[in-house]
């Protein structure tokens, strides 16, 4: 009977071990066997080789043969993953592209309101008679107008100017005037007028006298505050027969 080999030895040990494990030295003696028969070519030339050996180590060198190519390949393979200029090997995941960033819309500006500027409320205004001068039978009052609103307001520049005495009575009234133009006057604002009257031919009259002024539209009126509290300067001559009606006049408001 042939003695076996040690290259069968190791693969009859395999055999036994499972084909899962290889016993140490089965690589080695494999590869020692191979070039001892370098003369066998092909798939003829493995035969031949196979031919001398026992069934189950013919067995055994098929499953190596196997085995041995597995492991080449995957050490192959591991080499073309791992070159730098190989086409294969282990995919590497791509960078990110890195977000566009999206511009934050620009917000429109919010225009600032305009605020509307009304007609002047008779509370708002004060006025206040700062001269009384006479002359050829008139009384000429000089008048100062100020705003203690906490807002700008319209007022129209020609009024209906009254002559009034101390218990309210109207001395001496004057016909609406024609429309005319209106000036603004902000808080704290102060506007001017010159108001004469003349011909009072009534009865007695009580102190202290001024100047009322009614709005054009009819929502009030503003008295100035008279030059003192016992002031009848204001009260005209009379010119004309008993009961002749006196007439009263302003200029337009100035600043």
């Amino acid at each position: 009977m042939t003695r076996p080999t040690p290259y069968e030895e190791h693969l009859e040990t395999w055999l036994e071990e499972g084909p899962n494990v290889a016993p140490q030295g089965l690589l080695g003696s494999v590869l020692i066997a191979v070039p001892k028969r370098r003369q066998h070519r092909g798939l003829f030339g493995l035969g031949r080789l196979l031919g001398g050996l026992t069934t189950s180590a013919r067995v055994a060198t098929a499953i190596a043969a196997v085995f041995l190519v597995g492991v080449f390949g995957v050490v192959a393979l591991g080499f073309r993953g791992s070159s730098p200029f190989g086409g294969g090997g282990i995919a590497t995941a791509s960078p990110s592209p890195s977000p566009i960033a999206t511009p934050l819309p620009t917000a429109m500006p919010t225009p600032t309101p305009v605020p509307t500027i009304g007609p002047c409320a008779p509370g708002d205004l004060a006025a206040r008679i700062t001269l009384w001068e006479g002359a050829a039978g008139s009384r000429i009052a000089h008048l100062e107008l100020t705003n203690r609103g906490s807002a700008s307001c319209d007022l129209a520049a020609l009024d209906r100017p009254q002559l009034v005495d101390g218990r309210g009575a109207v001395l001496i009234d004057s016909a609406p005037p024609a429309a005319s133009a209106s000036l603004t006057i902000g808080p704290g604002g102060v506007l001017t007028t010159l108001a004469e009257d003349g011909t009072y031919c009534g009865p007695a009259t009580f102190a202290p006298v001024t100047v009322a002024f009614v709005l054009p539209d009819g929502t009030g009126r503003f008295v100035a505050t008279p030059l003192s509290p016992t002031d009848l300067s204001g009260v005209p001559p009379c010119l004309g027969p008993a009961g002749s009606d006196g007439h009263i006049e302003m200029q337009p408001w100035a600043p």
